[in-house]
């Protein structure tokens, strides 16, 4: 189901008491650093990124029923993380902020493929580990994929969080309007920070089914409808989920219709607005933003 912010939310104002609970992170960020040694350019990859995800290039149609990429040819971010020292904290152009016990690092516990992939730590929300990486994206759609093991999760009932962020300069801030996030609350959702969400709440990151191993996400967002007609997906193994309305009035959303937001800026960590004694402990491989879907990979043999 493609879910669409100006028809799927119709009348949906206060559908859900909570809304975006959380609506700055302000105070707690760093301005993302420009570009550097390793990170894009012009939507273009080194050779260790594009090397790094060579493999996937071969890989069959998968779950996900995708055009498999490697992610290096039109691709506007990809990462596998294999080109970053073990127990460090992601380069190649990535600004990390973290707060209290919140950790954030390049592993070699788990792996999807290759040998390494991002380890994220820490409870919501006194703790915080993000990564951010400036991003171009002039396509009016921005499809994301990402390999996911969850061997933790912080409840998403009555917790909010983001996992990952794309949006203007200001994404960083938390400030309304200003991102898109792959968010939880009460379910896996999209939101338009901070708006009304579309979300599937029989479908949470710590669902039985989904935890202790490696999950395809993917999730979408398409501008090309214009003012009040942006349309949003999620996937998981390549399934579609139906995203319905949630949200309040009280965040400042009065009109059931998302607008358009400029994409600058990618982010990805633990990122929550409720305290939870349930801590975060998941690990993220074959990170790819692209135009156009790419679907999941086959498993490594």
């Amino acid at each position: 189901m493609t879910a669409s912010a100006g028809a799927a939310t119709s009348g949906s104002s206060g559908a859900s008491s909570g809304g975006a609970a959380g609506s700055s992170a302000a105070g707690n960020t760093a301005a993302p650093a420009p570009g550097g040694s390793g990170g894009t350019s012009g939507g273009q990859f080194t050779d260790g990124g594009a090397a790094g995800n060579a493999g996937l290039a071969g890989a069959g149609g998968g779950a996900g029923g995708g055009t498999q990429s490697s992610c290096s040819g039109n691709g506007l971010l990809c990462d596998d993380f294999e080109q970053y020292p073990a127990a460090s904290e992601p380069a190649g152009g990535w600004t990390v902020t973290k707060r209290g016990e919140g950790q954030i690092v390049v592993d070699t516990a788990r792996a999807f493929s290759g040998t390494k992939s991002l380890h994220v730590t820490g409870k919501m929300n006194a703790d915080r580990a993000n990564i951010a990486k400036p991003i171009e994206a002039e396509s009016p759609a921005v499809y994301f994929r990402f390999m996911m093991y969850a061997a933790s999760y912080p409840a998403s009932s009555g917790v909010h969080t983001r996992l990952m962020r794309i949006g203007t300069e200001e994404a960083a801030s938390g400030n309304p309007y200003t991102s898109y996030s792959l968010a939880a609350y009460n379910g896996v959702a999209i939101e338009k920070v901070n708006s009304i969400y579309l979300r599937d709440t029989g479908t949470k990151f710590n669902s039985s089914n989904l935890l202790n191993r490696w999950v395809c996400w993917e999730w979408s967002v398409d501008r090309s409808g214009g003012m009040g007609n942006v349309e949003v997906n999620i996937w998981v193994d390549g399934r579609e989920l139906t995203l319905s309305a949630a949200g309040s009035s009280s965040h400042g959303q009065t009109s059931a219709s998302w607008d358009p937001i400029d994409f600058k800026i990618f982010m990805l960590g633990l990122d929550g607005y409720q305290a939870d004694p349930q801590p975060a402990d998941l690990w993220i491989d074959d990170l790819s933003v692209t135009p156009e879907r790419v679907g999941c990979p086959d498993a490594p043999p």
